[in-house]
């Protein structure tokens, strides 16, 4: 979803881990005598993958700091901490941290609107946006290299009992259907409108662009349903009273159904260290539990999806 809220998730693992080790390491350093053997129940501390961190371009090295921008308003891929609405919380960035550790950078999330994510790529401003990129074809064949790092089939969020009786894009024709400004999905119906609905002879679907607010919108009766991801609309009809997800029977006609990290082709080293490192995270049950701790398991992906330009094998970099 588009609007910012505050939701309540579990407690996120792998920074809970992060604040242990370094009030270890503190204690540590602050005591007198010999060393102490740790409990036999403390984690250990996150070890550095080398081989990864070395594949990152010099100036991510030299600055040990990557930037990511995205919109903290998409749980529960990422949406705003429940203690402090200026930082992120959910599976992108728990993922980031569990990424951070193995390549021994620091990350820096931006929270940044959907129509500043790709600016802020081509600009240098931002090295990664992760968070409501779906993945495209012609995306990663011409315009950015992406990974994709979740399972994400289209999905409309409906009044209650459904009353529009929407379940696919060629039943939502008459509907007037609320999504972010900007988004692909709006581009999307206007395929379903050519596809199903013109030579129907059928009212074409409206689509009406939100920077926020959809669910009130919905509330009120202004739209017939709002368009995003399924795991984006189950998350809102668990937090949200009146509401339900319908997932789109018929999406897959325009929609690869993948949630992708995006990277300028300009840095190819980034994405594909990137890429390398959800693999480790996939070989270490890492990636998987963090979905599973979002309470989104079923969005995990198979290892040998978490590469660069898995739809086309595009190589990083390249534009045809």
């Amino acid at each position: 979803m588009h609007e910012t809220r505050t939701l309540s998730r579990k407690g996120r693992l792998l920074g809970a881990l992060a604040l242990a080790s370094s009030v270890t390491l503190l204690l540590g350093a602050c005591s007198s005598g010999g060393a102490e053997e740790a409990p036999a129940d403390e984690e250990p501390t996150a070890t550095v993958n080398e081989e990864l961190r070395n594949m990152l371009p010099e100036r991510i090295l030299e600055s040990n700091t990557i930037v990511i921008g995205g919109t903290f308003d998409n749980p529960p891929v990422l949406f705003a901490d429940e203690t402090d609405a200026t930082k992120p919380a959910g599976t992108a960035f728990d993922m980031s941290l569990a990424i951070g550790e193995l390549l021994g950078v620091e990350i820096d999330w931006r929270n940044t609107q959907w129509a500043g994510q790709l600016p802020g790529l081509d600009s240098g401003a931002l090295d990664v946006a992760w968070g409501q990129a779906t993945v495209t074809a012609e995306r990663e064949t011409s315009l950015y290299d992406m990974v994709p790092h979740y399972l994400a089939p289209l999905a409309v969020l409906v009044a209650e009992g459904n009353p529009s009786g929407i379940t696919s894009f060629e039943t939502m024709c008459g509907a007037t259907i609320g999504g972010a400004i900007g988004a692909i999905q709006e581009y999307y119906v206007g395929l379903a409108n050519e596809t199903f609905c013109a030579p129907q002879g059928k009212p074409e679907i409206v689509y009406k662009s939100f920077t926020q607010a959809e669910e009130v919108a919905l509330a009120s009766g202004s739209i017939d349903g709002v368009i995003d991801t399924w795991p984006v609309h189950v998350g809102a009809a668990k937090n949200l009273e009146g509401v339900e997800a319908v997932m789109l029977t018929d999406a897959e006609e325009f929609d690869s159904g993948f949630s992708g990290i995006v990277f300028s082709k300009d840095e190819p080293k980034l994405s594909t260290t990137f890429a390398a490192a959800l693999q480790q995270l996939w070989d270490d049950g890492v990636y998987q539990q963090i979905l599973a701790d979002h309470d989104v398991p079923d969005a995990a992906l198979e290892r040998d999806q978490l590469v660069v330009n898995y739809l086309t094998g595009t190589p990083a970099g390249e534009r045809n």
